[in-house]
């Protein structure tokens, strides 16, 4: 190899080598482990004891009222849990937290809803319902809005990416966001979810709310003692 040659090969290595130690490594947030949330984190025992409270003071009110309204004989066994791969529970943390960086927004915390699905084959928009009666709950991530933590959705507003509180008693149209956001906070309903009729997001906005995962019984093998 001449010496021209190698000084153009050293000289190619070290280009690449610059624009290697230019990039941002991707993955560097997700490597910084700082120990579990110690606060957060309950014994097995415990759990046991609160599933065992549960299956006591819940399960048979669920089975009972839904056995009575039953139109056959059939007997209703309430759900005990609700699973998701670990793969989607980092995909959904993503998402929220890229749409609500696009809308410049911090996201507090995330609420877990306990709900139900209705006793129908379809939702109101006519999408099937997976599971119909069955009790399950959602995900909303929320937001600091006029000095409360508020579940939000995205909107479209303007052409600018805008974070919006999910429980409005007046829908926050295009154009009318100030007056919308200047409204005194006693316009949050905190007794229920949807406070108008905007039930879904509107002007091509985008939900962040996360249901639908695999739901059991049945069937399936519990934790802590019911096989179904």
């Amino acid at each position: 190899m001449t010496t021209k040659m190698t000084n153009r090969l050293m000289l190619l290595i070290f280009a690449n080598l610059i624009l290697v130690s230019c990039q941002e490594p991707t993955l560097q947030k997700e490597s910084q482990y700082e120990g579990p949330p110690t606060d957060h984190i309950i014994s097995v025992e415990r759990a046991g004891e609160m599933y065992d409270a549960y299956s006591q003071r819940r399960v048979p009110v669920i089975q009972k009222y839904e056995d009575s309204i039953a139109s056959d004989s059939s007997k209703f066994t309430p759900t005990r849990y609700v699973e998701y791969d670990l793969e989607i529970i980092k995909q959904y943390i993503a998402y929220i937290e890229h749409e609500a960086g696009q809308a410049n927004v911090d996201i507090n915390t995330l609420r877990f809803y306990l709900s139900n699905y209705p006793n129908s084959a379809k939702f109101n928009n006519g999408d099937a319902v997976k599971y119909p009666k069955r009790n399950s709950f959602f995900v909303v991530p929320t937001m600091e809005y006029e000095g409360k933590n508020v579940g939000f959705s995205i909107e479209e507003i303007d052409g600018k990416y805008t974070a919006v509180p999910i429980n409005r008693n007046t829908t926050m149209k295009e154009g009318n966001q100030d007056k919308a956001q200047s409204e005194s906070s006693g316009d949050l309903n905190e007794a229920g979810f949807f406070a108008s009729n905007n039930t879904s997001v509107q002007g091509g906005g985008n939900s962040l709310i996360l249901n639908d995962g695999t739901m059991v019984p049945p069937p399936g093998t519990d934790d802590f003692g019911n096989n179904n």
